[in-house]
Order: C-alpha cells, then structure tokens, then sequence
C-alpha cells in the first residue's frame, strides 16, 4: 500500500457543530462516528437535529478535503492545496458532472436521510418521532450507517462518471 493509501485509511477528523453540543469524526475513508455533549441529545428535536447535522456534513467535508491534499502533499513530495484545473473538454464534463452528482445515504430503520449534492448542498431528514424513540446511541449509530452508505455511494457513483468521461 502506498503513502496515500496508508494516510487515507489512517486519516481522522474530528469537527464540531455550531454550539459545540454535537462533534463528528471521520475515521478512515467512510466510518463517521456521531457524539453528544452530556444530556444535550435529550433536549433536541429532529429539525434541530437536520440543520446541525447538515452543518457537520459540511465541516466534515472541508475538513477530509484538507487532510486529502496533506496526504497527496506528503505522498507525491510536493504542496498540494486543490485540483488542478480542467485543461480539456473531459475534465470541464467531468467537474460539471461531478458538481451536479447527487450521492445519499438512509439509516437501516429508514429514520436517516442524507443527501448531498456535489459535496456542497447538504440535505438532512431526520423522520418525526426519531428523538422519543431511540437513545442517543441509537441515534447516533443511525447516522454512522446512513453517512458510510452515503460516502460509499459518492464514490461508486466517481467511479462511474470516470468511467463514462474519461473511460
């Protein structure tokens, strides 16, 4: 395995919504871990719930962005902030694509809804009921599941749209 590799799958990210009563970690390439500030779970209600976790989505994107082009630094030598930029007509197709790509990820129970919309339009539902029915571990392992099937999605779906422009 290479330095890339080896960094991806070592790579952790830990952010925290606005107000500090929730945190996400990215573990690896796809598992996010969901924690709450002690008795704060309780106290929430499912829109609250959609807008932090919407604004984790985004945090925790910026932040793997980061650690991706550390990595890529440290495995090719060189600094390296961003994308290089689409010098032919593929690559113009593939970002526009790509910055259209609508990847999602639902909760085993059908609780959990994400989506997301070339990475930056994030999308949360969370169903009526959800807070009186599951614990805060419950919850919080509802939307390990629905953001590993989500990122597992966005890359199957890379994987396709390479394929198809450049394959």
């Amino acid at each position: 395995m290479g330095v890339l590799a080896e960094r991806l799958d070592d790579m952790r990210v830990r952010v925290s919504a606005p107000g500090g009563r929730i945190v996400a970690e990215l573990r690896g390439r796809a598992d996010v871990r969901l924690s709450f500030t002690p008795e704060s779970y309780r106290y929430c209600d499912e829109r609250e719930l959609e807008r932090q976790l919407e604004g984790l989505g985004k945090l925790l994107w910026a932040g793997r962005t980061r650690e991706y082009y550390a990595a890529a630094s440290e495995a090719f030598g060189a600094t390296i902030t961003g994308e290089p930029p689409a010098v032919s007509l593929r690559d113009q197709d593939f970002c526009s694509a790509r910055d259209e790509l609508v990847a999602q990820g639902r909760s085993s129970d059908g609780r959990i809804h994400l989506a997301v919309r070339g990475m930056r339009i994030w999308t949360v539902r969370v169903a009526d009921g959800t807070v009186r029915s599951l614990t805060e571990e419950e919850f919080a392992a509802r939307v390990s599941e629905a953001a590993g099937e989500l990122i597992r999605d966005q890359f199957a779906k890379i994987r396709v749209l390479k394929h198809r422009v450049y394959g």
